[in-house]
């Protein structure tokens, strides 16, 4: 499946994901919501599902399930605590619920609204949170809207990654992330993007991000690379060109 030709088709991808989907993964997943965080007024989901909808459908599927709440920090946070979640240094909690990874956090506490000057009211201020441009969707699951830009898909469709809030709280985090998806979608680079990896990306990062990588992924990227100028001339080059990944060692990467 191909990117959603309109935000209607993939409001309709998730509507079917969601509330006609009888997989035993989705009646685990159902549960908790239920249980847990339909309770509150507005929650949704947003981020990597969303963005993994609008790129590719549900075969595209590969990220946890983010869920924003709008509801006091107090009460998410006694929600956190029967669920014995873990906190994290993004102002949210994390827990596994049978298969399904699970990270949520109260909008009064998205880490931009505290550190990054962002006003963030209500569930559609969070678009404006996210560090990549391909991220800023959410899913209301109450409303069953979808809330994005009227360019999100046209950006996707454009094939090239960019910045959406250039604060972050990890920026090391983000820089690898960055890699692998230029790399592994075979993604052109926006501006903004493209001055972060050359600012970011030295010697010392690149060694911090290629254990970081070894340690997380089946699939290292990095690995391909001596060191940081390397890189980023693979990088730079490869978002122009849109080489192949498999190609990279056949180029001396």
């Amino acid at each position: 499946m191909s990117v959603a030709p309109n935000l209607s088709s993939l409001k309709q991808r998730l509507d079917r994901y969601f509330w006609k989907n009888h997989l035993p993964e989705m009646k685990v997943l159902h549960e908790y919501l239920d249980k847990y965080f339909m309770e509150f007024d507005r929650v949704a989901v947003m981020g990597g599902l969303v963005r993994d909808f609008a790129h590719r459908g549900r075969a595209g599927f590969r990220s946890d399930v983010d869920l924003v709440i709008d509801a006091p920090a107090e009460a998410v946070a006694q929600l956190a605590s029967s669920l014995n979640a873990i906190p994290n240094r993004f102002g949210g909690y994390g827990f596994r619920g049978g298969p399904w990874q699970i990270d949520f956090w109260a909008l009064e506490t998205t880490w931009a609204a505290r550190y990054a000057g962002i006003s963030v009211k209500t569930l559609d201020d969070v678009i404006r949170c996210t560090f990549f441009d391909w991220d800023a969707a959410a899913y209301d699951l109450h409303s069953r809207k979808l809330i994005c830009g009227d360019d999100y898909l046209e950006r996707i469709r454009n094939g090239a990654l960019d910045i959406n809030l250039r604060l972050t709280p990890s920026l090391e985090g983000n820089l690898l992330r960055s890699i692998r998806r230029i790399m592994l979608w075979r993604l052109g680079i926006g501006p903004t993007l493209r001055s972060f990896i050359e600012e970011a990306l030295s010697d010392q990062t690149f060694q911090h991000i290629k254990e970081k990588e070894k340690a997380t992924y089946p699939l290292p990227v990095t690995e391909c690379w001596r060191n940081a100028k390397d890189a980023r001339h693979a990088i730079l080059e490869m978002s122009q060109q849109k080489i192949a990944p498999h190609q990279l060692r056949f180029r001396g990467i």
